[in-house]
């Protein structure tokens, strides 16, 4: 057992962790990165941890079953779905996101891929960089977003800036998620649906904003891409496996929607060959939509007072498996 306490980031580089050192100045304990490239080297790297700070490596039970020093994992970003909660639980280690950092940045990319959707940014670039001037076509096949229905699946941080950004375009925003309270529709002048299917059948743009879990995985698949408009676009900026990339690339060959926007894979990175990656229907961009500069920095500062509050003996603001606090006494 160290001597001190050990915060250990995991990361694919060396981070040299300005805003969490910031966070726990004046706390006695080791800070650490640890640059790591495969499994073995995550449970090296955290085994004698107190805290973990997380960008996206897979935790499975058995690395938590021998995590004998650990209270906390902090989950950098919205989602956890690369750590296993119940494992977590059942080795008495609370769980943590940083939701809501980048909440701007996600819907400004779900808006601008709706945008560049609606307007036939991808063909129009490409016949530019080819040397054609093709202008006249644009008047038919550009659409002007204004009075169109944005379906959302998701109604937490993200869903509801992608609403409020929809409705200031003159949106029409439809929304399905069974876990918020209806006074959201007043709040943010939407419709709630109480079936998913409504938001495939109804929507022009269908905007993904679920967590990835065993109810929301393929949540995408053939039998609600059915449903769609064939002048219709799928945006997902939330996890990929929400998506059936196979059902997806049949609806698309035969016309069931006029194309997708995709921030996310099933696999990350995917495969070159992966299909999608080389449509013009298809829009591509990489994991990129909650990236910039201020929203990175607020999610390690926040990570590091998440770390802080655990070595000063106070509880996490947030924690995602609150089942862990009967083991713990709290």
């Amino acid at each position: 057992m160290p001597d001190r306490p050990q915060v250990v980031l995991i990361s694919s580089y060396d981070d040299p962790m300005v805003e969490e050192r910031a966070a726990l100045e004046g706390i006695d304990c080791d800070i650490i990165c640890a640059p790591v490239s495969s499994q073995g080297e995550v449970f090296e790297a955290i085994k004698e941890a107190t805290v973990v700070l997380n960008y996206h490596s897979d935790i499975p039970r058995e690395m938590f079953e021998q995590m004998d020093n650990c209270k906390l994992m902090v989950r950098y970003g919205h989602g956890y779905d690369t750590v296993d909660l119940s494992a977590a639980t059942d080795n008495g280690v609370m769980v943590t996101n940083i939701a809501g950092a980048t909440s701007e940045e996600v819907s400004n990319h779900a808006l601008a891929l709706i945008l560049a959707c609606a307007r036939d940014l991808k063909r129009k670039d490409r016949d530019m960089t080819e040397g054609r001037w093709i202008g006249n076509d644009s008047r038919s096949v550009a659409r002007r977003i204004y009075g169109e229905t944005l379906g959302i699946i998701g109604m937490g941080n993200i869903g509801r800036a992608t609403a409020r950004k929809g409705r200031a375009l003159g949106m029409t925003v439809i929304v399905y998620d069974p876990y918020v309270g209806p006074w959201l529709a007043t709040e943010y002048d939407i419709e709630f649906v109480d079936d998913v299917n409504t938001i495939f059948s109804e929507s022009d743009y269908i905007s993904l904003h679920t967590p990835l879990n065993p109810q929301t995985h393929h949540i995408v698949n053939a039998d609600t891409l059915g449903l769609m408009k064939s002048d219709a676009y799928l945006i997902n900026t939330s996890r990929g496996p929400v998506v059936s990339e196979t059902a997806l690339l049949a609806a698309l060959d035969d016309n069931q929607l006029a194309g997708a926007a995709l921030d996310v894979f099933e696999q990350e990175p995917p495969d070159p060959d992966n299909p999608l990656l080389h449509r013009e229907d298809v829009i591509v961009t990489p994991h990129i939509a909650g990236s910039s500069e201020i929203g990175w920095a607020t999610i390690c500062r926040r990570a590091g007072e998440e770390a802080a509050r655990i070595l000063q003996g106070e509880r996490p603001k947030v924690v995602v498996n609150p089942e862990v606090f009967p083991k713990l006494g709290l």
